[in-house]
Order: C-alpha cells, then structure tokens, then sequence
C-alpha cells in the first residue's frame, strides 16, 4: 500500500502525521486535488486540475454545468485514468453561487466503487 500522509494534516500518536488507511482513502484525495486544482497552480504541469471555484463567477446555466462535468471527465481522463467513470452529476441550487458535484466511479483492478460528494462554493 502506498504510505501517503492524511489530509488535513495532523500528528498521530508516534509524534507523525497520520497516515491514509486505504487505498481508497488516497483515491478520494487525489480526486478531490484533481478538482479543486487550478490549471496553472501546479508548477510541473501547468494544465493539473479543473479548477471548479473559477467556475462559480460565471452565470449558472444548463450549459455551464454540463461544461463543468465534461471538464472533469477531461481531467479525470488524463490524469486519472486508473478510474473509470460511472456518472458525473453537478448541479447548483437557484441563487446559491454553490456547485454540488457526484463523482460515481470504480477501479476494477481493486474492487473498488465509490462515490465522491463536494460541495464548492464561493466562501
């Protein structure tokens, strides 16, 4: 299992920050990272991430949150392509500047099928 430290950081017992537990645990935070990463915050590779917070100071449509999920189909495609994609759901209540997104994914190779709930607003 790969030894990754567990986000937000905090110190265990053994005087170390804790670590993630499962593979799953690792899968979720590169997802989330994936997301919440805008394209040009990442030195090495200028194009990481989709950037959802850019998305909430434009006019929430139809369009625009169709948009949002073809981005992270994008991305996820790309950088992520251990993961194969079930379905993508964004919406955003009326006058919220929030983006609800639903991640239904699996990886075959380990048995393993999820679902990623982030709600991203402008606060």
């Amino acid at each position: 299992m790969i030894h990754t430290p567990k986000f937000p950081l905090n110190i265990g017992d053994r005087a170390q920050f804790e670590k993630t537990e499962t593979t799953k645990e690792v899968v979720l935070f590169h997802l989330k990272n994936l997301l919440l990463t805008s394209p040009g915050e990442k030195i090495s590779d200028p194009l990481y991430g989709v950037g959802v917070k850019l998305f909430l100071f434009e006019n929430i449509t139809v369009g625009s949150l169709n948009n949002i999920a073809q981005e992270i189909d994008l991305a996820i495609k790309r950088y992520l392509d251990y993961i194969e994609v079930d379905n993508i759901s964004v919406t955003s209540p009326p006058d919220s500047n929030t983006v609800i997104i639903k991640i239904a994914f699996s990886i075959p190779d380990l048995n393993i099928s999820e679902t990623l709930n982030l709600e991203v607003n402008n606060i």
